[in-house]
């Protein structure tokens, strides 16, 4: 789990599943965007199902990045994650981060590799993102 802007995170469905890292971290929300559905336990879960690839829909991409805004904008420390908080996680955190900072989508992507060596997002996933800051 890895802090790539101030108060949003990035990281696996391990990571959401260990509600004494999320403590650790301060994490009042947890955006998970798998199929799953990790016990947080007293932490608020808001669950966007993403597929990682073409798949996806636009949609749920959009309702993910609104979501993480949304609690940022109200004080929130914020999880995002996937499966492995690689592709899909990092790819709505840059939008978010583009929507909360002056940051475009380069500098977000940017700022969260440097700050998450494993992330790696899917081609189509960036295509949403460049559409969703468009």
């Amino acid at each position: 789990m890895n802090e790539v802007a101030e108060g949003i995170l990035v990281g696996t469905e391990s990571d959401a599943g260990d509600e004494p890292l999320l403590q650790k971290h301060g994490i009042d929300t947890v955006i998970s965007l798998t199929h799953s559905e990790p016990d947080t336990g007293d932490i608020t879960r808001v669950d966007v199902p993403m597929i990682d690839g073409p798949q996806n829909s636009y949609e749920a991409f959009t309702k993910a990045v609104n979501e993480v805004v949304k609690q940022r904008e109200n004080g929130q420390r914020v999880l995002v994650h996937c499966s492995a908080g690689s592709s899909r996680s990092p790819s709505v955190a840059a939008a978010a981060i583009t929507h909360l900072t002056e940051n475009n989508l380069n500098e977000a992507f940017n700022q969260i590799i440097e700050r998450r060596a494993e992330t790696d997002p899917h081609d189509a996933l960036v295509r949403q993102a460049i559409k969703f800051t468009d």
